[in-house]
């Protein structure tokens, strides 16, 4: 992720940690933002870029915070969705199998349903083999579900969803579902859901293997 992102976070905990008095002696500039460097709310506002990212590779930016997708290219955005509802369980880079929870990270699509009940269907890589190897270092799943993990991507190209961090993970319509509770509500078992309008606008632009990046 970008240097951006990470002095927002730590200049986010100093705020945090110091309180209203320690923030009024902060100094003009500190190290990475002098002057003529963007301010703390530009940087939280920054798209989060993905990893070696050149200038013509379209992917996809899902902002949890702002509720906000953007189909970018390079560092331009391409279109935008302002609205989006994700798992009803909130958010992490570790998700559990039947938590409602939606997963920050990078991912890839790695497949495409277009006959979803949720109208179309692009399926994120989650748990790809970053999340695996965190979640075997913390005890979150077994070395037995490390290697079914790897040795499944390895032969369907694909992430599988039955081991303990769950899976199907992607971004969807509604289908026939109430316009009203997306709007309301963040309703998913763990995907990102936008409108059937939207899903089908994102179309033209995501394929197999395009990069996917989610964070809030």
């Amino acid at each position: 992720m970008n240097r951006a992102f990470f002095q927002a976070a730590a200049l986010t905990a100093g705020f945090l940690t110091f309180g209203p008095t320690a923030q009024a002696n902060l100094p003009a500039s500190l190290d990475g933002m002098q002057a003529g460097q963007p301010t703390l709310w530009q940087v939280l506002d920054a798209v989060v870029m993905p990893e070696g990212l050149t200038a013509d590779e379209v992917w996809l930016s899902i902002d949890l915070r702002t509720r906000q997708v953007r189909v970018m290219r390079g560092e331009t955005v391409i279109t935008r969705i302002e609205h989006l509802a994700f798992g009803a369980g909130g958010a992490a880079p570790l998700r559990a199998k039947g938590s409602s929870m939606t997963p920050l990270g990078e991912f890839r699509v790695d497949r495409i349903n277009r006959a979803s009940r949720f109208g179309l269907f692009f399926g994120f890589d989650y748990p790809n083999v970053q999340v695996a190897e965190e979640a075997l270092r913390l005890g979150r799943i077994t070395p037995q579900e490390y290697w079914y993990i790897e040795n499944y991507r390895a032969r369907h190209g694909r992430a599988p969803h039955t081991t303990s961090l769950g899976g199907l993970i992607g971004i969807h319509g509604l289908g026939r579902g109430d316009p009203d509770v997306h709007r309301s509500f963040d309703w998913t078992e763990g995907c990102v859901a936008v409108s059937n309008e939207e899903i089908r606008a994102l179309d033209p632009w995501l394929r197999i293997g395009t990069r996917v990046v989610i964070s809030g």
